[in-house]
């Protein structure tokens, strides 16, 4: 018992020993590990982790702390780690924030960090939440592939699916900010976000196209850079501006839009053409419109049809208008001379570069439906400066007879409208009371429908994107209709691994019916539905012709046509067929090197027709039919060189020549008198005229481009071109074109305070030319065939203007600098930039002695100076949650200035208006260019006046005429725009208004209603007369009393200051309001997107002091402006939008 228990203890002790040892040697390599644990712990680092998943920022951390990490690579991977900086912090403050708010937890055993899962941290997190939704691009709908979407507050976030889908899954519940990012796309930011326990959010989720100010940009011959690097202004239009309320005609979209572009729309209905001008008219007599660019190839922007004052007109609509605004990615603005300089002898006046969608955003096949119904409601601006005290009648008396009343016409200067029965010119005796709606009841609300089907899809590799697109316009004049189709194709191809092409392809087919005439010809019904006696209704016309099948007037004055007439019996109709081609080869030699091959045409077929009825008042039965072709090609060879040279320095460098050849035709027939009656076809005509033209011009160019660039904040960037024209003299057919530009970003090369984002300094220097100056064979004579002599044709010189073979093209210098800056994580932005545009040689016409044989002679003579500013401000007001508002204003101001003309004159006459149109005689305003002066100045003669301002009036009573007097600008120094986009989850909002300040209009318009007391201001006087308030030619009180007819109509014919008023107004201009119906709904009929909107245009004319007219009314499409006659009434637009994405 005893050994038993000797043996029992033994066995004991040496068990107890063997631990006990065991005891000691744990606790010394215990005591190792906690000191090791406590060195690695307290290790002091430096580290920045920002947009980074937590696989990668623990990999960073490993690599800065040459420690050895275990953890699961897959798992971290889909965590994010916080944006933060650490500054000399301890590792294991480091790790406790990596691993804050997750599963996580790390433990350190020697040199080794173990990163696993801690199972009490995973018992103590509630119920998970998650998220899922579709990151889209907001201009198009498309699916962001690769889109980054991360909770700012936690280590959640996940990475888009090819078609833009992505999901969070086991969120905490709590309250999370949703961080958003993709290539090429603004950042989101979504504040407030709700996840609750154990419950799934919908967050839909729209990105923008980066529009900040280093966002790469499409400019010169289509090259696609980064804005850091360009030493000029580029604003960018995307093409959900021009779709999400509608204009026919693409280029006045751009109205309030960019600043420093002055957009003018002729009152000429939805077939009318646009004039857009970029930092003031730099041409006195020649083009000064943008040079457009569809993918790379020059458009040819002809105005087919030119309105004018004397005899009218109708505008034939132009080239730009044939784009389809379904089809548009971007619209790029390049302003000035130092922008645009690699386009040469045709940069002068800007370049407006559009380029067209693609198939490349989206992976496999896709369809998307675009639509849109327009009604567009005349304005009816007569009903508030009309007078409808007084009817038709003279010296305060109602017509008595059918004569009478046909001698009358328009005049209402009758008796007070009381209601009694007053015979009418018809014969037919109707209540003397106030007709208000002659406007509404001859014109209709135009209706355009639009309808777009676009297919999509492919990879990287291989892409294409066909669209078709129909527009039906019914215009506000009755009985006028467009109709246009689109058909349009671009697809690209990767032929090679260095070989691409791209094609693209548009064909256009456009059918006119009647386009409105303007003015004052006899053919504008505008005319006589305008000035009709107040008590007369415009429907007692729509008999059309009498029973001798003679037009049906109102009045003895043929001038005042039947308007129902006009629309219904004197027809139009053009066709137009054009194609738009172009072919962009690439092949990459080398990673740096490549060339480029660019072929494009531009052409188009118009067919015309136009026919006086027989029974017209004024004009006898005829009838006009014309073809013409134009046809412009271009070819451009492009070797290139891009190259990071080392770790300071970058190049980018290429040369390159264009070939460009235009050329025109055109055959035109026409004939009187028809010989058998109601049949009207040129071959049955007693008198047949027939005309023929035809025209070529080429242009053959080289160019090179050198951008040197140090440590990605300076570059340096010369560009030149010479350019040799077949329409000048041989001996100096040629001109040089350089440019110098200079960018400086100065965040990236200095440390500012934390809220200044971006600071960039630019400046650039450029001479261009304007190729439009020099028609061709202008510059040798040219004969045509007249009368015969013998039975032979006889020749003689077809032009009164000399040659000139010494003229040049005219010369514009530019430069431009400024600078773009943002703030508060760019929640503000400023772009500001001011120009001095220098142009010389300009081409003016000088009269000659006809002694000469000719009447005038071509000279480079006229000198013109623009300067001016011009900003663009950005911000964010709001962003939290599902709610944010982004506002935008821009504003550019023009200083023109004529420094010379023909030598011997300082002053020219554009245009005048039309005098004495319904009474003899009449003074015009005059719209001149003068020395020393704006471009464009309204003269006319003013009320005479004494010392002390008052008016001077004559022995009779009537104000006496003064001399010719500058009375103001045609064209407004200052434009604006105010643009507020608003979102909701959803809903969504956009609010723009424009105003331009400082110009002047002549109305046409309000002269007429003084002659035919239809003015407001005619009432003063009716019954009494008026006298004249001023003094008499011997300086005494005038105290002559003349009738209100005398009165007014005098002043109509004597005063043009009378009727030239301040232009300045402020519009809203565009309101949209949509919602982007929830996913939800539609995933049941396979649909992925359904965005439904109601828009208007024009909705409201804020501030105007122009009485009768809208003060942007003008019906003339070319250089002068500022004169304003019976054109179409302003329209104001109300329509529908849906957009279907599957």
């Amino acid at each position: 018992m005893k050994k038993n228990l000797r043996g029992i203890t033994r066995q004991f002790m040496r068990v107890s020993t063997i631990f006990l040892g065991i005891m000691v040697l744990s606790a010394g390599l215990l005591q190792a590990h906690t000191g090791n644990a406590q060195r690695v712990k307290g290790m002091r680092l430096s580290i920045t982790f920002k947009h980074q998943t937590l696989a990668a920022a623990i990999a960073d951390l490993q690599k800065t702390s040459r420690l050895s990490f275990a953890y699961d690579k897959k798992k971290l991977q889909q965590l994010w780690a916080p944006d933060t900086a650490f500054s000399n912090t301890p590792l294991d403050h480091i790790l406790t924030r990596l691993l804050e708010g997750t599963v996580y937890s790390y433990d350190v055993i020697n040199d080794n960090v173990t990163i696993g899962r801690d199972f009490s941290k995973v018992l103590q997190q509630e119920k998970p939440g998650s998220m899922s939704g579709r990151v889209t691009d907001a201009t198009n709908g498309e699916g962001l592939p690769g889109a980054s979407i991360r909770l700012q507050e936690s280590n959640k976030g996940a990475v888009a699916d090819g078609n833009g889908n992505y999901k969070l899954e086991g969120v905490v519940p709590g309250r999370y900010t949703v961080v958003i990012s993709s290539i090429g796309y603004e950042p989101g930011r979504i504040n407030g976000v709700d996840i609750k326990e154990n419950q799934q959010l919908d967050l839909n989720i729209q990105l923008k196209v980066k529009n900040n100010l280093n966002e790469v940009v499409v400019t010169a011959l289509g090259l696609r850079k980064d804005q850091n690097t360009l030493g000029y202004a580029v604003n960018t239009v995307q093409g959900e501006d021009f779709t999400k309320a509608r204009e026919p005609n693409i280029a006045n979209a751009l109205e309030g839009k960019v600043a420093g572009v002055n957009v003018v729309k002729p009152v000429s209905g939805a077939m009318g053409s646009s004039r857009v001008v970029i930092r003031g008219n730099g041409s006195i007599s020649g083009n000064n419109q943008p040079l457009y660019v569809v993918d790379g190839v020059p458009l040819v922007n002809n105005t087919y049809g030119q309105t004018s004052v004397f005899y009218g007109g109708s505008d034939g609509g132009d080239g730009i208008s044939s784009i389809n605004p379904d089809d548009i990615e971007t619209m790029t603005v390049l302003k000035g001379g130092p922008a645009s300089a690699l386009y040469g002898a045709r940069a002068s006046n800007g370049v407006i570069l559009i380029t067209t969608k693609s198939g490349k955003s989206h992976k496999g096949l896709g369809v998307e439906y675009n639509g849109s119904y327009t009604m567009d409601k005349p304005i009816f601006y007569n009903k508030k400066d009309f007078q409808y005290e007084y009817g038709q009648g003279s010296q305060g008396l109602a017509p008595q007879d059918v004569a009478t009343a046909r001698a009358i016409g328009p005049g209402s200067w009758g008796a007070k409208l009381d209601g009694s029965s007053v015979i009418q010119f018809d014969g037919v005796s109707r209540p003397y009371s106030p007709v208000k709606d002659n406007i509404k009841n001859f014109y209709r609300n135009a209706n355009t429908f639009t309808n777009n089907v676009s297919i999509f899809g492919g990879n990287e590799k291989v892409n294409a994107r066909f669209s078709v697109s129909d527009l039906n316009n019914h215009d506000l004049m009755p009985n006028s209709s467009l109709r246009r189709q689109n058909y349009t194709l671009r697809a690209f191809a990767q032929l090679a691994d260095k070989l691409t092409l791209q094609v693209n392809a548009m064909f256009v087919h456009e059918k006119v019916r009647n386009r409105p005439y303007s003015g004052d010809f006899s053919w504008n019904p505008h005319m006589s539905v305008q000035l009709l006696p107040t008590n007369m209704d415009v429907r007692t016309q729509d008999r059309r012709v009498d029973d001798q099948g003679k037009e049906y007037l109102f009045s003895d004055n043929i001038y005042f046509a039947n308007p129902y007439f006009m629309a219904y019996n004197r027809l139009s109709s053009d066709t137009k067929n054009r194609l738009i081609a172009s072919a962009d080869m690439k092949y990459n030699v080398t990673s740096a090197l490549y060339v480029r091959l660019l072929m494009g045409t531009d052409m188009a077929y118009r067919f015309s027709e136009g026919m006086n009825p027989e029974g017209g008042a004024i004009a006898q039965p005829s009838i006009n039919v014309g073809q013409r072709f134009d046809n412009e090609f271009n070819a451009q060879l492009q070797v290139g060189y891009d190259k990071e040279l080392s770790k300071d320095f970058s190049l980018s460098t290429f040369v390159g020549g264009n070939i460009m050849k235009n050329v025109n035709s055109n055959v035109s027939a026409g004939g009187s008198q028809f010989i058998v009656p109601g049949f009207y076809a040129v071959n049955n005509t007693k008198s047949l005229s027939r005309g023929y033209g035809r025209s070529e011009k080429e242009f053959n160019s080289l160019f090179g481009s050198a951008e040197m660039g140090f440590r990605k904040y300076l570059y340096l960037t010369v560009t030149g071109r010479n350019d040799w024209f077949s329409t000048l003299n041989p001996n100096t057919n040629n001109i040089f074109y350089p440019s110098v530009g200079l960018s400086y970003v100065l965040s990236q090369s200095v440390t500012l305070p934390v809220w200044f984002t971006y600071a960039r300094l630019r400046g650039s220097w450029a001479k261009t030319g304007n190729d439009a100056d020099i028609s061709p064979y202008s510059q040798a004579l040219s004969y045509g065939f007249g009368n015969t002599y013998m039975g032979q044709p006889t020749a003689y010189v077809a032009s009164g203007t000399i040659p000139n073979t010494q003229l040049q093209p005219s010369v514009s210098r530019s430069f431009e600098g400024g600078f773009d800056t943002r703030f508060l994580k760019d929640r503000i932005g400023v772009q500001f930039t001011f120009y001095n545009r220098h142009t010389t040689n300009d081409i003016l016409t000088s009269q000659i002695s006809a002694t000469s044989g000719f009447g005038s002679v071509s000279l480079n003579a006229g000198e013109m100076r623009n300067t001016g500013v011009e900003l663009l401000l950005t911000g964010t007001p709001v962003q939290y949650g599902k709610f944010s508002w982004d506002m935008s204003y821009n504003m550019g101001y023009n200083k023109n200035k004529v420094l010379a003309l023909v030598d011997g004159q300082d002053a020219m006459v554009l245009q005048q208006s039309r005098p004495g149109l319904y009474s003899d005689g009449g003074v015009p305003a005059f719209i001149n260019v003068k020395v020393g002066e704006p471009y464009g100045i309204i003269t006319g003669n003013t009320y005479k006046r004494d010392d002390k301002g008052n008016i001077i009036y004559n022995d009779q009573g009537y104000p006496v005429r003064g001399d010719i007097a500058t009375l103001g600008n045609s064209i407004p120094p200052l434009t604006m725009g105010f643009n507020n986009e608003i979102r909701y989850g959803s809903f969504y909002a956009s609010v723009l208004v424009d105003a331009k300040f400082g110009g002047k209009i002549s109305s046409g318009t309000n002269n007429l209603a003084y002659v035919a007391g239809l003015h407001k201001k005619t009432l003063e006087g009716r019954e009494t007369g008026v006298t004249g308030v001023g003094v008499t030619e011997s300086g005494g009180i005038n105290k002559v009393n003349v009738s209100a007819e005398s009165y007014y109509t005098w002043v109509a014919n004597n005063i043009t200051e009378e009727f030239v008023y301040d232009a300045s107004f402020v519009k809203l201009r565009q309101l949209v309001v949509g919602v982007n119906l929830p996913h939800s709904w539609l995933r049941q009929v396979k649909i992925n997107d359904v965005s439904v909107s109601v828009v208007a245009r024009n909705l409201f004319t804020l501030y105007s002091k122009v009485p009768l007219v809208d003060p942007e009314s003008t019906f003339l499409n070319g250089n002068v402006q500022g004169i304003e006659m019976l054109a179409l009434p302003a329209t104001r637009s109300f329509g529908l939008n849906l957009n279907v994405k599957f």
